[in-house]
């Protein structure tokens, strides 16, 4: 009876626990947004030079598709960057470099590279050493653009915090977009500061949770609606499973790294702190 007692208390706990902080999260993220940028006019306005960061294997035709919505919807193509890492095995360096050279992709600046390395986060800080952009963006190749003109709203937020270390949200098709965000991005001081994008602690996932919880630990983010994306997600679409999806789930990687996250929140405390 009383182990039925207790489960029960622990139960409402757990519930009240996660209704108070999903209540904080929505309100603070929503009232700083509505402050800084209704009642505040943003001073100092620039065109920035955004860096987007994509490591992808065989994948070839998900690239192509999501450069064709980076030019239906990009506003000024000329001041993107983006960085793309393929392995010295990738079957289809070929056709990504053909893509690459297509006519349609003129006014995008690709930058390809072949390189080795062992996990993704190790990908994507390898990319933002060598990026030059004053934003920068992690990428996925399954995932595409809704918004039309989304790099003005990345001008508008950064514009505003020039002096300090950022964090943009944007709203990656997720229910509580206030609590969590697949594709995150940080100003250059950002990455400065820590000296890496993503954990290396893990061996594929997490790295944008890692984002997002240095952002809760520090404040240090804003939360947009106004850049909207969709992901292709081999976890929900079966004709999106591919040969690097299912690399991806060998070896107990997610195992791994569920029990990796579980053990470094003095690591994201500590890091948080460096970003304040």
């Amino acid at each position: 009876m009383k182990k039925h007692n207790r489960t029960i208390y622990q139960s409402i706990k757990k519930d009240l626990i996660k209704g108070c902080r999903r209540f904080y999260w929505f309100f603070y993220c929503k009232l700083k947004y509505f402050y800084y940028f209704n009642l505040q006019r943003v001073s100092n306005y620039k065109n920035l030079k955004i860096s987007m960061l994509l490591p992808t294997r065989e994948r070839s035709k998900k690239f192509l598709r999501l450069l064709e919505s980076i030019e239906k919807t990009c506003f000024l193509k000329k001041r993107l960057e983006i960085l793309l890492l393929l392995d010295n095995d990738d079957k289809e360096i070929n056709l990504y470099n053909d893509i690459i050279k297509s006519n349609r992709f003129q006014n995008l600046d690709i930058k390809i590279f072949v390189k080795n390395l062992d996990t993704h986060a190790q990908r994507n800080n390898y990319l933002a050493i060598e990026s030059i952009g004053e934003i920068i963006f992690p990428i996925n190749d399954d995932m595409i653009f809704l918004t039309d003109n989304w790099d003005i709203e990345i001008d508008k937020v950064f514009s505003k915090v020039q002096n300090e270390a950022y964090c943009l949200w944007i709203n990656s098709g997720l229910k509580y977009n206030y609590l969590h965000c697949d594709f995150p991005m940080v100003n250059k001081k950002w990455f400065d500061k820590l000296g890496y994008i993503g954990s290396e602690f893990f061996k594929f996932w997490y790295l944008d949770a890692w984002i997002c919880d240095l952002s809760f630990k520090s404040k240090k983010f804003f939360i947009t609606n106004k850049i909207k994306t969709y992901q292709f997600s081999a976890h929900s679409i079966k004709s999106e499973v591919d040969n690097t999806h299912l690399k991806n789930l060998e070896n107990d990687i997610p195992k791994h790294d569920f029990i990796t996250w579980n053990n470094t929140n003095k690591y994201r405390i500590k890091d948080a702190k460096k970003l304040i």
